[in-house]
């Protein structure tokens, strides 16, 4: 799906987004978060939501993934023992509304309820003809 580079847009966001997420298939991914000086980011205690928006006008999501919900989840990177793993785990028919080009925003909020705003860009979310 996902494509992070360094941000520099208006958003704020230290990384940019993009990708397409095919609605008709499950979306699972993995993103691994490493520090500046390139050691595993521990993501331990931290609640992460990630939105999609049809318009960078709106107030309110068309969709949004959250720790919460348990449609991301923090997971062990197992090689460098570390949770730094954030997963992405939707199921296709969860999607399967979603259709054009959306905003997208990561945030990540702290123990001290500090927001980050870790990423932002456009997604597409596209119907791809696959079935089983």
């Amino acid at each position: 799906m996902t494509n992070l580079t360094r941000g520099n847009g208006e958003s704020g966001a230290e990384l940019s987004i993009s990708g397409t997420i095919p609605v008709n298939a499950s979306w699972y991914e993995d993103i691994y978060f490493t520090a500046y000086d390139g050691t595993p980011y521990d993501l331990t205690g931290l609640d992460f939501k990630l939105t999609l928006r049809a318009c960078p006008d709106d107030t309110t999501a068309e969709y949004t993934l959250s720790t919460d919900a348990g449609t991301l989840s923090i997971v062990e990177d197992t090689d460098a023992g570390v949770n730094r793993i954030l997963r992405i785990n939707v199921a296709a028919e969860a999607l399967s509304s979603l259709d054009g080009d959306y905003v997208a925003d990561l945030a990540m909020r702290d123990v001290s309820d500090r927001v980050f705003h870790w990423a932002h860009g456009i997604v597409s979310c596209r119907n791809n003809p696959i079935a089983f």
